[in-house]
């Protein structure tokens, strides 16, 4: 049954808009470290001797951190208010909780969708990285699995933003108000990063989520990041379930 709503889902989703948003979002961070690597290659090369980073792509994986960590919370909030709007701009809430499925299977389907989007975001994301590194003649092996982590760990990490604004896309029918509190969300999440103690908070990890980190000895790998993915992924399953209930005990207005 969950496979006749996910095909249900795609041809709904086909004429939407969604797959340019979750395209547009990586081609721009990477459309802005491609500038900065070309344009600005001598300060680049300073920062990276002054930062003891072992390679440029171990620079690369840093620098792209907090831009992504910033851009993808955005896509999460834009991708879970395309998915939702769907039923609210044609007023057919009522019409689709009336088929013989049940409601938790709609609201799943719906999340499914929503990850699969965003990993094909990250996809294209790593492909990009990779590409870039090629491109510009980065010396050194290829960190396969530092850039693989920096791809998809954010998707962990940000499953409890992904849980909460799909909730809030489907539940309220005015979009704005749910972008609006995305972007309050991504935004907060940068400045919480910043500080010693307030780094600590779930949304705050996105935008942590990166393999490598800056430490006082320079660039090296993230010792917190097992925690971020641990805590983020018990947060983001619990929220899930909570909008599942809240989803097939209240209508949708």
């Amino acid at each position: 049954m969950i496979k006749n709503v996910l095909w249900a889902e795609q041809l709904k989703l086909k004429r939407s808009f969604l797959p340019y948003v979750l395209v547009l979002v990586p081609l721009l961070v990477l459309g802005y470290e491609l500038l900065n690597l070309t344009y600005r290659s001598e300060y680049v090369e300073k920062q990276a001797v002054l930062f003891k980073a072992k390679s440029m792509w171990e620079y690369l994986l840093f620098d792209n951190s907090i831009l992504f960590g910033l851009g993808f919370p955005l896509a999460i909030t834009i991708a879970a208010s395309i998915i939702a709007n769907i039923e609210h701009q044609s007023n057919a809430w009522k019409q689709t909780l009336t088929f013989p499925i049940s409601r938790a299977r709609i609201y799943i389907g719906k999340f499914i969708w929503l990850i699969i989007g965003l990993f094909f975001s990250l996809t294209v994301f790593l492909i990009g990285l990779i590409l870039l590194g090629e491109m510009l003649g980065f010396e050194g092996e290829m960190p396969i699995k530092l850039l693989l982590g920096d791809s998809y760990f954010i998707l962990v990490t940000s499953l409890p933003l992904i849980s909460f604004q799909l909730w809030l896309s489907i539940t309220f029918k005015n979009q704005a108000f749910s972008i609006l509190i995305g972007t309050v969300c991504s935004m907060v999440g940068l400045f919480l990063a910043a500080g010693t103690s307030t780094r600590w908070f779930p949304l705050a990890y996105p935008v942590q989520t990166s393999t490598v980190i800056l430490q006082y000895r320079g660039l090296g790998y993230n010792p917190d990041l097992s925690i971020y993915l641990t805590v983020n992924l018990i947060l983001g399953l619990l929220l899930l379930i909570i909008g599942l209930v809240h989803f097939s005990k209240h209508d949708v207005k």
